[in-house]
């Protein structure tokens, strides 16, 4: 979906020379066919230092969210030179980050903010009420320090062994396998990221926040779920163990009642080690400089600007001229390897940018292929969510005084002056209760999670988060279903401008032409909420207003579901997979096939999405990687 007329990129005569020169040589690597001479091509520009930005290091990672962010953090710890590209500033709101409760503001804040637009269909006419005629869908990324850990609802849910089994068996690498991955590398980050519950407090200014809590775990007992009912952290090893299906509380990524989660964990190191790690914000990532050695591509430098909202999904953004571009320009120099966390949108962006990803698709934009990897930007992935939104005949008492402000809000004045935040009204993500089960007809794991809270939420439409709590009568439901049976979605250029977002077409449900189980699953989901409802109100009066009772039957909820499930979990475009398999990208080290310096660290690395929320997984994910770029380095 090209939201804007193409543009040619910033491609100056030395920079198509050096991808150019360096084509032929690295098709004859994948092929296995004679290389012809390598061309001399200019070197990589003279290095410029950027305030205090070093000309040179071991390690680039671009991006800072959970998966570069965790992977800098490791690396400077373990004395090597680090420098971070963050696209986004240091920081936007602070109060809208650290408060729990004003995660929507936070997705909503115009100095971190970056407003993707994406399609879940190719057809226009498929799409229901988030479509935004001329745009698409709003899919809100974060551009910050801790990357989308810095607007996100909080949660953190460990996944299935399952998945890590899947990638254990697919790359013959047994560092993959289930219980190292808990033993070792969810250990670790659990020894940094702290993890908090709602507390029990909150329920008791409510009695119908309560009677809804009480419902929902009434409605998970009769699914066999006894022993995770009295084990309510989802998280904990008996549960995951099981596959457990029940009522939990949401863990979240909060440290007495305040955010706290991938920033910090960066911050707390750059402050130990300064010497090793550097961080550049308002550094947006334009290419990754390479050389040909041995029959593969090594990452030599990466071209970079440095300014603000230079990305055009930023709200403030002001488009550059070339000759603007030029005066922003920075090389950094790498002596080890360049990580790429950017995330499901921006990793095969850059990748494709640098001459990596699907041949004829390059060359449409006027970019020399230096590997032909057609899996780059293909396989892209999400769950699905619906929300049902009802109202009560009153406000809820929990929340009546809170305006979601960032000043006079009396409830933020209770956050900052309680000893107790986490017990307060804005100490929590806002989830009252959520319940982890399977599907009558679906797989043995548990693919959903339904949880409630305050608020009118139908999904990412323009000014979400003022239409969230414009009242304080409504209350929502959301049904996550993950394991979705999508592999068709694409993320591909619009342009070779590197300030430009790509084209995202998510395909859900294979265009339309597919996701009957998916679907199912959901149906199955909004008719227990509809029983909780009705369990929960029979002393209050509720009043579904979406999807609402007129969509009742099989086929109309079907229908409702298929024009208006959302995500929020873009995944997999980059994915994991054998060499010469199809569609493969990285191998089980998280190296680019090809490359020999060159590693993909993010949630697009998944070659099918993992677990129910991304977070948890991509975090552990970047523990493996951590460990297996330090026993590369040794």
């Amino acid at each position: 979906m090209d939201h804007d007329s193409p543009s040619p990129g910033p491609s100056s005569p030395a920079r198509r020379t050096v991808l150019a020169s360096t084509a032929a040589v690295a098709a004859a690597a994948l092929t296995g066919a004679a290389a012809p001479p390598l061309t001399a091509a200019p070197a990589a520009p003279a290095a410029r230092r950027v305030r205090d930005t070093p000309d040179e290091v071991e390690y680039v990672v671009i991006g800072s969210g959970p998966g570069g962010g965790s992977v800098a953090a490791n690396l400077a710890e373990a004395g090597h030179s680090v420098l971070v590209l963050e696209a986004g500033p240091a920081h936007g709101n602070e109060t809208y980050y650290d408060v729990p409760a004003l995660h929507l503001k936070a997705a909503c804040d115009p100095e971190i903010s970056w407003d993707m637009w994406v399609r879940h269909y190719t057809d226009d006419a498929a799409h229901g009420s988030q479509w935004v005629d001329g745009k698409g869908i709003l899919y809100p990324r974060a551009a910050t320090l801790g990357g989308c850990s810095a607007h996100n609802a909080t949660i953190l849910m460990y996944p299935e062994h399952t998945d890590w089994a899947y990638i254990r068996d697919l790359t013959g690498d047994p560092g993959w396998d289930p219980q190292v991955m808990w033993d070792t590398h969810w250990k670790k980050v659990l020894s940094w990221q702290p993890v908090e519950e709602s507390s029990l407090l909150l329920a008791l200014r409510d009695a119908f926040l309560d009677k809804l809590s009480l419902a929902a775990k009434a409605e998970a007992l009769p699914s066999g779920a006894v022993a995770a009912a009295l084990d309510t952290d989802v998280n904990s090893k008996a549960n995951v163990d099981r596959s457990s299906q029940g009522a939990f509380n949401t863990p979240m990524t909060v440290r007495a009642g305040r955010r706290h989660a991938v920033r910090e964990r960066l911050l707390d190191v750059r402050s130990r080690y300064a010497a090793n790690l550097s961080v550049a914000t308002d550094a947006l990532a334009e290419r990754i400089v390479f050389e040909e050695r041995q029959g593969a591509l090594r990452a030599t430098a990466v071209e970079y600007l440095s300014g603000r909202h230079l990305y055009q999904a930023s709200p403030g953004a002001v488009p550059r001229s070339e000759a603007e571009r030029d005066g922003l320009r920075r090389t950094v120099r790498v002596t080890r390897e360049v990580i790429v966390a950017g995330g499901a949108f921006n990793t095969p962006q850059l990748l494709m940018l640098s001459g990596i990803g699907p041949r004829e698709h390059l060359a449409e934009h006027g970019i020399t292929p230096l590997l032909d990897l057609p899996g780059v930007g293909a396989n892209l992935q999400d769950r699905y969510e619906v929300s049902v939104v009802s109202s009560l005949n009153r406000d809820f008492t929990a929340i009546a005084p809170c305006t979601f402000k960032d000043q006079g809000d009396p409830c933020l004045a209770e956050w900052k002056t309680s000893p107790m935040p986490s017990s307060t009204p804005y100490g929590a993500n806002g989830v009252v209760t959520g319940i982890k089960r399977r599907a009558s007809k679906g797989s043995a794991h548990p693919e959903l999670f339904v949880f409630c809270a305050p608020g009118n939420f139908t999904g990412y439409v323009p000014k979400f988060d003022e239409l969230a709590v414009r009242d304080k009568r409504h209350f929502s439901w959301l049904v996550l279903k993950g394991y979705a049976a999508d592999r068709a979605g694409t993320v591909r250029l619009a342009s070779a401008d590197p300030t430009r977002q790509p084209s995202v077409n998510f395909r859900k449900m294979d265009d339309g032409r597919a996701g009957d189980a998916d679907v199912a699953a959901m149906i199955e989901a909004v008719r227990s909420i509809r029983s909780m409802n009705a369990k929960a109100g029979f002393l209050d009066s509720v009043r579904e207003e979406t999807p609402g009772p007129r969509v009742s039957t099989d086929a109309q909820l079907e229908a409702w579901i298929r024009k208006e499930a959302w995500g929020h979990h873009a995944s997999c475009t980059a994915a994991i997979g054998p060499a010469g398999r199809s569609g493969s990208v990285l191998d089980g080290q998280l190296r680019v096939h090809g490359t020999s310096n060159l590693r993909v660290v993010d949630a697009s690395a998944f070659p099918r999405i993992p677990g129910l929320f991304i977070m948890a997984p991509t975090l552990v994910l970047a523990e493996k990687a951590s460990q297996d770029i330090l026993r590369a380095a040794r």
